[in-house]
């Protein structure tokens, strides 16, 4: 259940966070996507800074540049989305199995 209510959380942000760049975009008449770096920078500058850093230097350095990198660069509702779904799909119930006895 848990599961489900996180993965809702995020597809509502996800919903949200397209809205935000509809509005902008027709706002401006230029396409505006936030992208997943200016939404994690926007929300914690020191953390995310503090995460990079550690990455960057303690942990993998080739995971940051061509992994890391290019997750940041895709829209923040893609990847809230996304990340919901999954969520929603691996809290969901099992399905009742059909034509096998309870007995």
């Amino acid at each position: 259940m848990l599961l489900r209510f996180l993965g809702l959380c995020l597809l509502a942000t996800a919903f949200v966070i397209l809205v935000i760049d509809a509005t902008h975009s027709v706002s401006t008449g230029t396409l505006f996507v936030t992208s997943l770096d200016d939404s994690l920078t926007a929300m914690a500058p020191a953390k995310f800074m503090l995460a990079r850093d550690f990455i960057q230097h303690r942990a993998y350095p080739f995971i940051w540049d061509p992994v890391v990198v290019e997750i940041l660069k895709l829209p923040a509702w893609f990847v809230s989305g996304v990340i919901g779904g999954i969520a929603i799909r691996l809290g969901a119930r099992p399905e009742p199995k059909f034509g096998f006895s309870s007995r």
